[in-house]
């Protein structure tokens, strides 16, 4: 056995075991296995990113399933990879581009994707080394990239079947467009945030000059390009309205007056104004018109006025024509009025610009006909998500998808696979639907011969590979043993922001393209806020580094915090304090693993198959095997069923409360040199260790290998070993123990409470409440007394309380500490009191604190904090001072 240092120091511990676990293929797949498969794919970072709480958390979950799966026999894949985040990417690149005074236009495409290409080489690694900190047991040795041959092979493949099946189309159609970025959005892609505007009503006067109608608008610039007004049909205001023609403020047109079912009558004056090229439902209003309206674009692809805003116009930015529209408006006297007016607006989900809805040429997919199977699916239960409460969302979604636009006007990513021949401009080639789609480039033009082709300058939307992310990594579309091995995946896990974007479309591709789904389970895992609950943001200064945690209190405690509040459905309120407290949890292990190995060194080797009948166990030992085996039953279940907190709350009672605080106190005061007690303290610390290993890597693997002695056969990791299955469970020294339990808890509660020296050893009478718990502590009567330190006590069912005794009652037994010549009741009282006046000055003083409006908002939201936890922490002390005088107020002593 190898020497425990006197504390743990998880710096230099944990990268040596990481490295040790890599060296030695542990998280490949055990080939020997027979088990059942078992794999999950990460939800792929972006190359851009940093480690924060929300990885944390999520590979953190990830990783415990996949190290208890490992232990339990199966042959387990957890396979990591990158994304190439197209946006994010490109944004990044051009940033330093224009630091160096160029811009990606000024070079080539070419030379472009090389810098990004380069850039990636020496920063994308990044993330991954961060999730290596965390612990994370992926393979690395199949580690994958959105962009990479393979993958990308698998993208051409599955555009090019979708295209010739007629699911993929181009069309120019409105779309969400970022003025800063260039390129389309998806509506995912787009974050909605309610601002505070202004509705303006324009006055459009008549055409025949005998009168006006009122136009309610918060985008007055681009009235420029109406080309309708629209009432509600039923709206008896405007009847008389409907057929005739307006003049179009600020231009020399002339717009109808038309109904349609869809206006809100109750949104400003009910009339509304038409703007097809520019808005979504103006777009539909303007299809479903016979003939359509007009689509007329005002605003250009940079943000700013085309010429057919008219010459006043172009080329001032959209905001810029806002006011200059409405002051022009004004001096012609057609504002009615303005007023304040809160709305919903579209961002870019990268760069936080206004997007624009613009009319533009896009590549899209059909994917009703996918989603119709992805939601039997789930309804079918064939794919279960977890909390069931999210497939409601699921099914809201994917019951109204709409097609899904796929084309982005950017350089980096994978390139529309689409060919258009040069002769189709004058009409020297015949190809009839202006595209050729191939999975190569073609040599010639297959309709003219023509050698002058050019490739679609688009690229794939980035959630367009990642929807092919379960089976792309695992080699399709070859048929490669991987693929055969473990598609479909075991379980997802993931945050509810990308349903979505991420795993409804995944369902659908692993669908039509494997027909299968694409992994059993979904688990939707919570969002980690800050401790008052609110989302972490750097705006806010809340944000939380993982990596500052796992430097400040080890990697081991930073885990357990997370899972022990991963409760399902339930937001993770994160404090610093919660990864201190866990902090401490190692320690207590750490100590208590001190103490076996002090106590059985050179005496006796991990047990080996372990069996009960070999040892003539007293009540201490069965109790705690039988509690060691409840545990067992307890953490498999929660972790079959996703419910990481309840599996980290039964470890973390076991081990602190049960083995640390009740049997190694009892071990202390047995003769720790018998075979049985030695054989029970090692078998239940690694028993343990091996149920904690998954949350709690780190220091689990260095105390079992410090505890493993040169001569065994176990195992050369933990990591390797098996995972505690059923054990048999002894009903009799549970109840029997409880017993014990609580006639100890009475005695030790009036010593607390009564601030009895804990080296002083009481006379104590116990009243038992029923035959079974009389005979139990009789029997056990030894247990009671080195435990509660006691050096008489009298147990019996007719027991009486002595006059002058402090009493505790509990479920079983009545508990009674006569306190003659023990203390000195009026001191005790007197020094309870003058404790409760410090208590209540310095409560005053922090309620003072807490209700000055100034305090509050110029202090540091963690200070504040700080100061409420002290006050409630003072007002509970406080009551404990009042019930202890209380107390001994009761007792009544006779001198």
């Amino acid at each position: 056995m190898l020497e425990l240092r006197k504390s743990y120091n998880p710096k230099g511990i944990e990268e040596k075991w990481y490295e040790y676990w890599v060296s030695k293929g542990y998280f490949k797949p055990d080939s020997d296995s027979r088990g059942n498969t078992y794999c999950i794919v990460i939800p792929p970072p972006n190359i851009t990113g940093s480690l924060h709480m929300g990885h944390a958390l999520n590979m953190t979950l990830q990783d415990i399933l996949c190290r208890w799966k490992r232990m339990s026999g199966d042959k387990v894949l957890w396979l990591p990879g990158t994304d190439h985040a197209g946006i994010a990417t490109q944004n990044v690149v051009e940033k330093q581009l224009t630091a160096e005074g160029l811009d990606r236009h000024k070079l080539d495409r070419d030379a472009f994707i090389e810098r990004v290409w380069k850039w990636r080489t020496e920063y994308g690694g990044k993330i991954i080394h961060q999730l290596k900190r965390l612990g994370a047991s992926c393979d690395w040795s199949r580690e994958r990239f959105t962009l990479d041959e393979g993958l990308s092979r698998a993208v051409i493949e599955v555009f090019v079947r979708l295209y010739e099946e007629g699911l993929i189309y181009r069309d120019n159609r409105l779309i969400n467009w970022c003025p800063r970025c260039h390129t389309a959005l998806s509506d995912l892609e787009v974050e909605h945030e309610e601002l505070e505007g202004k509705l303006t009503y324009i006055k459009y006067p008549l055409s025949n000059g005998s009168g006006h109608i009122t136009v309610a608008t918060t985008r007055p610039e681009t009235m420029l390009g109406d080309t309708a007004v629209a009432v509600h049909p039923d709206d008896s205001r405007y009847k008389d309205f409907i057929g005739k023609t307006v003049a179009l403020p600020l231009t020399q047109r002339k717009i109808p007056i038309i109904p349609d079912a869809a206006v809100d009558s109750s949104f400003g004056t009910g009339a509304v104004k038409v703007t097809p090229a520019h808005d979504f439902n103006d777009e539909a209003i303007a299809k479903r018109q016979s003939p359509a309206l007009e689509f007329i674009t005002v605003i250009g692809k940079d943000g700013s006025m085309t010429e057919d805003a008219g010459s006043r116009y172009a080329g001032l930015d959209r905001y810029e024509c806002r006011k200059l529209v409405i002051k022009d408006l004004k001096e012609r006297g057609l504002i009615e009025k303005e007023q304040r007016y809160t709305h919903a607006i579209g961002h870019c989900y990268r760069c936080k610009t206004v997007i624009e809805p613009l009319l533009t040429l896009q590549w899209y997919v059909n994917v009703q006909p996918l989603a119709k199977e992805a939601i039997r699916m789930v309804r079918e239960e064939k794919i279960r998500i977890i909390p069931k409460s999210w497939e409601n969302t699921y099914f809201a979604w994917m019951e109204n998808i709409r097609d899904w636009c796929i084309s982005r006007q950017i350089w980096w990513g994978h390139r529309i696979p689409a060919w258009y021949c040069q002769k189709m401009q004058n009409a020297k080639c015949k190809m009839q639907n202006g595209v050729i789609v191939s999975r190569v480039m073609p040599p010639v033009c297959p309709y003219c011969g023509s050698e002058e082709l050019v490739q679609d300058e688009d690229v794939l939307d980035t959630w367009f590979s990642s929807a092919l992310w379960p089976f792309s990594t695992l080699g399709w579309p070859d048929k490669t043993n991987d693929l055969k091995t473990f598609y479909p995946t075991s379980v997802l896990v993931t945050g509810f922001d990308i349903i979505f974007f991420w795993v409804a479309r995944m369902i659908m591709m692993g669908l039509k393209f494997m027909g299968e789904v694409p992994f059993r389970d979904v688990y939707i895992h919570a969002l980690v806020r800050d401790v008052k609950g609110q989302k972490m943001s750097k705006s806010k200064g809340n944000v939380v580094d993982p990596l500052t945690m796992m430097d400040r209190y080890g990697t081991d405690a930073f885990r357990f915090t997370l899972a022990a509040f991963a409760a399902q459905g339930r937001d993770i309120r994160f404090s610093e304090e919660r990864v201190e407290g866990y902090r401490h949890f190692v320690n207590k292990l750490w100590n208590a693993a001190r103490f076996v190995k002090q106590s059985t060194e050179h005496r006796i080797q991990i047990p080996e198959n372990f069996q009960l009948s070999t040892f003539n166990f007293q009540l201490p030992e069965r109790w705690i095997l039988s509690r060691l085996a409840a545990t067992a039953d307890d953490m498999n279940r929660a972790l079959e069923e996703y419910r990481f907190n309840d599996a980290a709350s039964s470890v973390y009672q076991f081990v602190w409360h049960e083995f640390c605080d009740w049997y190694i106190e009892m071990a202390k005061s047995e003769p720790v040199t018998s075979e049985s007690v030695m054989s029970c303290l090692l078998y239940t610390l690694e028993t343990s260790l091996r149920l904690l290993h998954p949350f709690m890597p780190y220091v689990t693997e260095e105390i079992w290998q410090n505890i493993k002695s040169e001569e065994s056969e176990v195992k050369e990791s933990i990591m390797i070993s098996d995972y505690p299955k059923s054990m048999p469970r002894d009903y009799q020294a549970e109840e029997d123990m409880s017993c014990i339990m609580e006639a100890v808890m009475g005695i030790r509660s009036i010593r607390g409470e009564l601030n009895i020296s804990p080296s002083l050893e009481l006379n104590v009478s116990i009243k038992t409440l029923s035959d079974i718990t009389d005979k139990i502590l009789r029997k056990n009567l030894q247990y009671v007394k080195r435990l509660a330190k006691a050096a008489e006590i009298k147990i019996g069912r007719n027991v009486r309380k002595i006059e002058g005794s402090a009493v505790s009652v509990k479920n079983s037994v009545e508990v009674y500490v006569p306190l003659k010549g023990l203390l000195n009741i009026d001191a005790e009282i007197d020094r309870l009191k003058k404790d409760g006046a410090r208590v209540e000055e310095s409560i005053a003083f922090l309620n003072k604190k807490l209700l000055n409006e100034d305090f509050l908002q110029r202090a540091p939201e963690e200070v504040v904090e700080k100061e409420k936890t002290r006050y409630n922490e003072l007002v509970r002390k406080k009551e404990r001072i009042v019930e202890s005088i209380k107390k001994l107020k009761e007792v009544e002593v006779k001198e």
